[in-house]
């Protein structure tokens, strides 16, 4: 096994790099800076060419290697499964950053029980100590930070959440590209796509948003997610929602924000009836900025936010969005 190799499998979609491959790149570069190492980037998928050669113009990436195979769009996870599982073992790297997406998520366990290979998921932090790597991730609903050392000379797999770190920044320069050839077993298309079907209120992708406005218990029903929805519009942003707005029925799963959800990391982050639980704030500590308004001034979300405004949001949302209507007029 290579001791140097750091490898990610770079997520892309509709043609776009996602933000959390970028993320990875800093991580990537910051433990191969440790261990005198390479970043390769493997861009999996069919007709790539184009997003093999954005993601060669990264600052922070020596090499990106391509697969591509038809069964690898859309996605699907056998095939992911049998595509990265083939990357992994003809690069034979230190470590493999993964995204912690949906998709991600889906197929890094799969690929880690293939090979034989331990997995740590939702990594916060990596270090490099005694020549082993060490993930650091929240536990109990972020009420607890654990470290876990990789033991032994196979490939430490992590899953990396969107937030951990910053951004990587496109460069003048290219990194070389080459090909690699992945075999998809007939075992892993086993299942088809037959349907797919887009939800509305996600248009705007969470992981991506530089905005988003987020509703939680205090919005009092599901109807009243409106509100959340119209400074969202006023604000360009994505809608997000609590944990528990989930669990009752108010809004879908893909738009929850949390431990259990996603994890983000926008610019400005606007938290309208939203108390703060634990497993709520582990999705969302990775903001720049956090606007919170709750009519308890002792709500643990004031403790993170960077503004808060201790008022009934029914009087305080309209009045604000009449404020930001009439400054962009």
């Amino acid at each position: 096994m290579s001791s140097s190799t750091i490898l990610i499998i770079g997520e892309h979609h509709n043609g776009r790099i996602r933000t959390v491959s970028l993320e990875l790149v800093t991580a990537a570069r910051e433990l191969a800076d440790t261990v005198d190492g390479e970043v390769v980037v493997a861009v999996a998928g069919s007709d790539i060419a184009a997003i093999g050669s954005e993601f060669a113009r990264v600052e922070g990436v020596d090499r990106v290697v391509i697969a591509e195979h038809a069964s690898l769009n859309p996605f699907l996870p056998g095939p992911w499964t049998g595509a990265v599982s083939g990357i992994v073992q003809q690069l034979e790297p230190f470590v493999t950053l993964i995204p912690s997406s949906i998709t991600g998520r889906d197929y890094a366990a799969r690929v880690a029980a293939r090979l034989d290979l331990a997995l740590v998921p939702d990594v916060l932090a990596l270090s490099i100590d005694a020549g082993q790597v060490v993930a650091h991730r929240a536990v109990l609903g972020g009420r607890v930070q654990t470290a876990i050392r990789f033991v032994g000379s196979g490939t430490a797999m992590v899953t990396v959440g969107p937030g951990a770190y910053s951004r990587a920044s496109s460069g003048e320069r290219s990194a070389p590209i080459e090909s690699v050839d992945v075999s998809i077993d007939d075992s892993d298309k086993r299942a088809a796509l037959v349907d797919r079907k887009e939800h509305k209120a996600a248009a705007k992708g969470l992981t991506e948003a530089d905005r988003i406005v987020s509703g939680g218990r205090g919005l009092g029903k599901a109807e009243n997610f409106a509100l959340v929805e119209e400074l969202a519009g006023v604000l360009d942003a994505a809608v997000g929602a609590s944990g528990a707005t989930v669990g009752a029925g108010w809004r879908a799963h893909s738009d929850q924000v949390g431990s259990t959800g996603h994890t983000v990391s926008p610019k400005l982050y606007v938290a309208l009836g939203i108390s703060g639980a634990p497993q709520h704030l582990v999705g969302m500590s990775g903001s720049d900025h956090v606007v919170a308004i709750n009519r308890d001034p002792d709500a643990p979300i004031f403790k993170i936010a960077s503004f808060g405004i201790v008022g009934d949001l029914f009087d305080v949302v309209p009045a604000l969005i009449a404020q930001l209507k009439s400054a962009a007029d």
